[in-house]
């Protein structure tokens, strides 16, 4: 068996952890050793100079109109940008007649079906880690139906009932409201990252 201080410089030469505490498990698991005495070697090592520790430097958070205008959230845009010309279609554009009702048709599906849940998604699990693409997708779709269907059985008990301009408003206002939600929760996770 390699000795401990053997052990510990070639785990740093391969592996390259970036914390010392990835360091300790790695060595833990090669070695069996107990935390102390791994503690120890490590701090051996750093006094003789053959490993060099360093505190992480924390990057100084982002603004949030920073965030608001990078190209990693583009999503957001995205999705605003959707859901007014969803608005637009459906109020200016006729519901038979000409070919540009089909467009009609497409944005008004992806509205109902995607992007509340995409949304809501986003806002739930704000880390890309999270969930995989097919799994957000997923989910954006059942959520999509979820909010979709409360929001029509709120409306029809509501004076105003339920018509194409209520839902239109009120899903538009979920939408928006819960892409900003989301893009504050990462914005946060960002920031919390970039300290720790």
């Amino acid at each position: 068996m390699k000795s401990l201080d053997k052990l510990i410089l070639q785990i740093v030469e391969t592996k390259q952890p970036q914390k010392v505490k990835e360091l300790i498990q790695l060595v833990q698991e090669q070695s069996g050793a107990n935390l102390e005495e791994i503690k120890k070697e490590i701090k051996s090592l750093q006094e003789k100079g053959l490993i060099k520790l360093e505190e992480p430097v924390a990057a100084a958070p982002r603004k949030f109109r920073n965030v608001l205008v990078s190209r990693k959230n583009a999503w957001f845009w995205t999705i605003i940008s959707l859901a007014l010309l969803t608005f637009v279609s459906i109020l200016l554009i006729p519901e038979t007649g000409t070919p540009l009702s089909y467009l009609r048709y497409v944005f008004s599906f992806v509205f109902v079906v995607f992007l509340p849940g995409y949304c809501l998604t986003e806002a739930l699990f704000p880390k890309k880690q999270a969930l995989d693409e097919i799994e957000r997708v997923t989910f954006s779709v059942g959520l999509s139906f979820a909010v979709t269907a409360i929001v029509g059985l709120f409306l029809s008990f509501t004076p105003f009932g339920l018509t194409l301009t209520t839902t239109l408003l009120t899903l538009g206002f979920i939408v928006i409201a819960l892409a900003l939600v989301a893009l504050k929760r990462k914005y946060k996770t960002e920031n919390n990252k970039r300290i720790c």
